[in-house]
């Protein structure tokens, strides 16, 4: 009797011992301090914030208190079915009746458009709207600080107004197609702004961003619609971008800022002849302009700039322009060009003179025809203090002929004199079609002696390993072959 009680006994230590496990864990995380606990929740989604507040009493009241909302974890959302898209729509509104006005720290929901039949759209379109900005609402009342959100279900709908006057708010990032009116209050807290397709109402609203957000840092303006002129005054603004389609009829652009370290400007039109573009900046360090040219910009002499980059389509004598207002900073040693600029320059003819101070060069061009290979040495003869070298080429999906970019050997690149040559000390270069770009990294490799490190990545079935290896090489660089979204090892 006493034998069958042992084996009884070691029978069910093993489930047992599953258990006490089990009720350990629980236990460990349950007796965490609430500020560690809650770091922890801050990083899940809403569908396993949900799952762990199913596991004890103690865990529902972590749950109801997590300070990060992700209401961004619905990829199939627009494909469910009427009725399970309510019902899910419906949990998350449970959820935050439940929470009640327990403080909210960071709050971000992706919501896309529920694909129906355009008859049976109105509904739920309404349906949802409701429910999104109820929870903006509950987002502000429960005192947000983060609030990001991407919707692509609504259009031309009146952006809730109580966001812009929330005190607590510091970071908004909004991309969805709404219209924006100007808040009526005089102060924000606001330090970072995202506005991605929204309809600005009133010009009027770049001027409460000037006068009410007094600790403004960044401004991201994207495929924003409605105004005609752009003005921000900002004593606290540190970064600003603008990107602009030919759809959108911004035609004056006014930034002012004596705080402004960073500028990036991506502006397409049809026509320049009604566009002006003005910027004060004493401070800039980076700037970067993409899209078409304005006549007669005014950049303002920024006397601090350290990074620059122009990928514009100019006529021959418009880069001036550019030129003579962002180079006038000796400074600038980060020079960032694309292939159109580069052929600007070289129809001129004449190099601006603070390009002898460009430490680092990154150059875009689509791919290394004969036809460029001028104008690139033209602008090479320009830099005599290169320290590094980034040539990045986007070739085209029809090959050229390849008789088009193989027309320059080695020798050709010799007979240069290139100045830069002796000081380079690393350089990536991506090669395109045709000889053209292989030739010019043998160049490098047998005259700079100084180079420690070069990146030659190359196209699928590109075989230019041998070649290079077997070529006369003066420096004693580290050559990484690399295959494009592979590496080669």
């Amino acid at each position: 009797m006493e034998h069958k009680s042992k084996l009884m006994a070691t029978a069910s230590r093993p489930g047992q011992a599953r258990m006490h496990a089990k009720s350990r864990r629980v236990d460990i995380f349950s007796h965490l301090p609430d500020e560690v606990a809650l770091r922890i929740l801050c990083r899940l989604s809403i569908k396993d914030l949900t799952r762990f507040g199913c596991v004890s009493k103690r865990c529902r009241q972590l749950y109801l208190l997590s300070p990060v909302l992700h209401f961004d974890e619905f990829p199939r959302a627009s494909t469910l079915t009427c009725g399970k898209r309510l019902k899910l729509l419906n949990c998350l509104d449970r959820y935050l009746v439940h929470r009640g006005d327990n403080k909210i720290m960071k709050f971000s929901v992706c919501w896309a458009r529920h694909r129906l039949p355009a008859d049976e759209t109105m509904q739920c379109f309404c349906d949802e709207y409701y429910r999104i900005m109820t929870w903006i609402h509950n987002a502000v009342r429960c005192k947000v600080q983060v609030l990001d959100l991407e919707i692509s279900m609504f259009e031309d709908m009146a952006f809730p107004s109580c966001v812009f006057p929330c005190e607590s708010l510091v970071h908004l990032s909004l991309d969805m197609k709404c219209r924006i009116e100007v808040p009526s209050t005089f102060f924000s807290n606001l330090q970072y702004l995202d506005l991605s397709k929204v309809n600005i109402v009133d010009e009027g609203f770049f001027k409460w961003i000037s006068c009410s957000c007094k600790v403004i840092k960044e401004l991201n303006l994207h495929q924003v619609y409605g105004p005609k002129n752009v003005t921000i005054e900002s004593w606290s603004l540190e970064s600003f971008s603008l990107e602009c389609h030919k759809l959108i009829d911004i035609c004056h652009l006014n930034i002012s800022g004596e705080k402004l370290e960073e500028i990036f400007i991506d502006w397409k039109f049809a026509t320049p002849n009604d566009k002006s573009l003005s910027i004060f900046a004493p401070n800039l360090e980076k700037f970067y302009w993409f899209g078409n040219f304005v006549r007669n910009p005014s950049l303002g002499n920024p006397g601090c700039l350290k990074e620059v980059g122009i990928f514009l389509d100019p006529e021959a004598d418009d880069y001036k322009y550019v030129f003579d207002d962002v180079y006038t900073s000796s400074e600038v040693n980060f020079l960032n060009l694309n292939e159109e600029t580069i052929k600007a320059l070289f129809r001129d003819g004449s190099m601006p003179a603070p390009f002898e101070n460009i430490r680092h060069l990154r150059v875009h061009i689509r791919s290394f025809i004969n036809d460029l290979v001028p104008a690139m040495v033209f602008l090479f003869s320009g830099l005599h203090n290169l320290y590094t070298l980034y040539i990045k080429s986007s070739p085209p999906l029809v090959e050229p002929a390849s008789n088009n970019a193989s027309g320059f050997v080695m020798g050709h690149w010799s007979m240069q004199n290139l100045a830069f040559i002796k000081q380079l000390k690393e350089v990536t270069i991506e090669l395109s079609h045709g000889s053209n770009g292989v030739e010019f990294a043998m160049y490098m490799l047998a005259h700079a002696q100084n180079l420690e490190k070069m990146v030659i990545i190359h196209l699928p079935k590109q075989y230019v390993r041998r070649k290079i290896k077997k070529s006369k090489n003066l420096s004693k660089a580290k050559i990484v072959f690399k295959e494009r979204n592979r590496d080669l090892v």
